[in-house]
């Protein structure tokens, strides 16, 4: 019996020890939601990160926030990334022709290598330039946050990784429709160069149709194929990490949230999961990935952002150059 009360009485002092951080995160991440409504072009992720890193340089936040603001950035985060996988849906291959396909998938994996090249160059961590380098080439936030877990550890990257992205897919928003209109391109190809270089969704969707609909409509749609890619290349950074993923038997063993976003990628894509509950599903993994995501920013600290910031820009910048020049070439070549 007082063994019992004893485990009980744990679990109530842990569930207690989160709530100041935990609470904190979800004030932010809410905050952070209603301001993005507010600031053209800026996600609710990037003001949670904002919102998060300047509350935690002005405040000392160790002590009762530490491990709730460290369960936003690794539990949360983790249920977030599963819930994901109802976004990938396979039918729209069936939209995009086998060029376009070819295209997709050789964009996504130039842009990564660009990532690790440019950040080798310019000084920065594997770590760090392979979240750029991802970031830029999938979808932005999301695909940072579905493979920080398994590339990197430190939140600073994370971060500023984030930040970097969405900046220059602010920037790509008046830059893509300007650079389509000097390059004379049809409306298949400007959708295709739109939605094959831009980061997130919103900037392809503002894009696209700042043009016309029909390019809005292509661009969206290649975009979703590239959001496509975000399966395999979450399992190949996996595999890649085995080598530190082997548990006691040397058997490689899965991160349960890698397993789960494969699980609800694959119920999604067969709409097993009727559409009201997994509209709901969606809706909760962006707000928990905001969550993360302002749990992340509260452990960002501004000395490492002033160290590293302006050199993880011109890596962003240069990758972004590299995935135009090389979109522009592909578009030529073979289209």
């Amino acid at each position: 019996m007082n063994k019992k009360l004893n485990n009980e009485t744990s679990k109530w002092e842990s569930i207690t020890e989160k709530l100041p951080g935990l609470i904190l995160a979800i004030i932010i991440a809410f905050i952070g939601r209603y301001l993005a409504g507010w600031i053209p072009n800026l996600g609710g992720v990037t003001v949670a990160i904002l919102l998060g890193m300047i509350i935690g340089n002005i405040f000392d936040l160790g002590g009762k926030y530490a491990i709730g603001i460290r369960f936003a950035e690794k539990k949360i985060l983790s249920l977030a990334i599963m819930l994901m996988g109802l976004k990938l849906e396979l039918s729209v291959l069936g939209e995009l022709g086998f060029s376009a396909i070819i295209v997709i998938v050789i964009m996504v994996f130039s842009t990564i290598g660009m990532g690790v090249l440019f950040g080798r160059l310019l000084g920065l961590s594997p770590s760090f330039s392979t979240l750029l380098g991802v970031g830029n080439g999938i979808c932005g936030s999301s695909a940072i946050a579905a493979v920080a877990p398994i590339v990197s550890k430190e939140e600073d990257e994370i971060g500023l990784s984030i930040g970097v992205v969405n900046l220059l897919g602010t920037i790509g928003i008046f830059l893509l429709p300007l650079l389509v209109h000097l390059l004379k391109l049809e409306e298949a190809s400007s959708g295709l160069m739109i939605g094959g270089t831009l980061q997130a969704v919103g900037q392809v969707v503002a894009a696209g149709f700042s043009i016309n609909e029909e390019i809005g409509r292509l661009a969206t749609v290649v975009k979703m194929g590239r959001i496509l890619m975000l399966a395999p290349v979450v399992l190949l950074f996996t595999f890649s990490n085995r080598g530190n993923d082997l548990d006691s038997k040397g058997k490689l063993s899965l991160p349960i949230f890698i397993i789960g976003f494969f699980i609800f990628s694959l119920l999604g894509s067969l709409g097993i999961i009727p559409e009201v509950i997994s509209g709901f599903l969606k809706s909760l993994s962006k707000v928990l990935l905001i969550i993360a995501m302002a749990g992340i920013g509260l452990k960002i600290k501004l000395s490492s952002l002033l160290k590293q910031g302006p050199k993880a820009l011109l890596v962003g910048g240069c990758i972004f150059l590299g995935q135009l020049l090389l979109m522009t070439f592909l578009i030529k070549s073979m289209l």
